[in-house]
């Protein structure tokens, strides 16, 4: 059985990845599984998500401050705050942050499954500034239905 939340700013549990911070506001468990909803918070010049695919997920990217730019299957797209891209399964896509103020993304996706592993995974294999290897990457995403684009 799902229960009622409420976050004020800052709260929830988040992941430092290099220097952006994946705050998840709404997990599977917090939905049975119907969708989740993690804020994106990119500082500038940050490389973001580089282009993938998931093969039974649908995503949501919702710009909230400064702009992100956004990649949709062979498209980039700089976008504001207010912008918003939905990317069904199978569909390449990925976002940066190459601007020079602090940018904030809301990612929703369903169904949510597990998705805040990849990213718990994805700061681990990133602590402290290690570099993981590709091996280690292909298996961590993988495990989460996401798959990298050339």
């Amino acid at each position: 059985m799902s229960l009622p939340i409420v976050l004020q700013p800052g709260e929830g549990k988040s992941v430092k990845l290099g220097t952006s911070t994946c705050t998840f506001k709404v997990t599977g468990e917090n939905t049975n599984g119907h969708f989740g909803l993690f804020e994106f918070v990119m500082e500038p010049g940050t490389k973001g998500a580089s282009p993938h695919i998931h093969k039974q997920l649908t995503e949501i990217f919702y710009v909230v401050e400064g702009e992100v730019e956004l990649l949709l299957d062979r498209q980039t797209i700089m976008a504001a705050p207010g912008a918003m891209m939905l990317v069904p399964e199978n569909t390449p896509h990925g976002f940066s942050n190459p601007g020079t103020v602090r940018s904030t993304l809301l990612i929703l996706f369903c169904p949510a499954d597990s998705r805040e592993q990849y990213f718990e995974g994805l700061a681990r294999l990133t602590e402290n500034g290690r570099q993981p290897s590709q091996t280690e990457l292909l298996h961590l995403m993988q495990q989460f239905d996401q798959y990298p684009v050339p």
